[in-house]
């Protein structure tokens, strides 16, 4: 019994005193202007836009032919058929001079992680 007294004793001091009982977690964000514009594909020169179309073609052409020699699961299947369509999708938009952030060609050119390819 006397140690209950001492803790709500303490607590009660602690309150009193104007102490926080429980720690305070702040959910601020940073504003939407300090965040860092992400980079734009209209912002590549000639050269690197050549270089994009290059890595997104033979990116197309490495996952078709992992879609041809995998297994015949229809998920894995399916995600290569997305990764092939996001690639097309983003030479289409480059061809025809369309803006596009270069964030979408590292997701389209990244594994799709559904085979170990």
């Amino acid at each position: 019994m006397g140690m209950r007294k001492i803790a709500t004793v303490g607590l009660i001091a602690m309150v009193g005193a104007g102490a926080p009982v429980f720690p305070a977690v702040s959910f601020t964000q940073p504003a939407p202007a300090a965040a860092p514009s992400a980079k734009m594909a209209s912002s590549l020169s000639p050269d690197a836009k050549t270089a994009l179309l290059k890595k997104l073609e033979e990116a197309e052409k490495h996952d078709k032919i992992a879609r041809a020699g995998w297994s015949q699961e229809p998920l894995t299947q399916a995600t290569y058929d997305t990764k092939i369509n996001q690639i097309k999708a983003l030479i289409e938009k480059l061809n025809k001079g369309e803006d596009f952030p270069l964030s979408d060609v590292d997701n389209a050119v990244a594994s799709p992680g559904s085979a170990p390819y």
